[in-house]
């Protein structure tokens, strides 16, 4: 009788060390694949990242409706990438002028668009008005 409890308490540690280390593995997973993508973290500001003569800026949309920043001034040729920081969900990106078709944005996968005309152009988050920027392009 003792040997089989033993065996049962064996294999409930097991399974508990093994849920623990899977947790762990996708855990990093998760983080290699964000260091990956390069998505702008909390903690460092990265409005504008050099990639040559142009550079890329980030649009990042909150929970709250919050997005920062809510006005960009870029210059021709520049790229805008729009990151949701929504976990669960997604937010529907709109270009008020038609610049492209509504992009369904999921957390951690970005939109990214390359300005190529000058113009002041609004862009909101469907069914969420109060979510807007605008970006004047030089």
């Amino acid at each position: 009788m003792k040997g089989k409890i033993l065996v049962l308490l064996l294999v409930f540690v097991f399974l508990f060390a093994s849920g623990c280390a899977g947790e762990d593995s996708e855990a990093a997973s998760e983080e290699s694949d964000l260091e990956a993508s390069a998505e702008p973290q909390d903690d460092v500001q990265q409005e504008n990242v050099s990639s040559g003569s142009a550079k890329d800026h980030v649009v990042r949309l909150e929970y709250y409706k919050v997005i920062r920043p809510s006005e960009l001034d870029v210059q021709t040729g520049d790229t805008v990438s729009w990151w949701s920081g929504k976990r669960q969900g997604t937010y529907i990106l709109v270009s008020e002028e038609g610049l492209f078709e509504d992009q369904e944005l999921a957390y951690s996968v970005p939109y990214s668009y390359t300005f190529n005309k000058p113009g002041s152009y609004l862009f909101t988050v469907k069914d969420v008005p109060e979510m807007n920027v605008t970006i004047r392009v030089n």
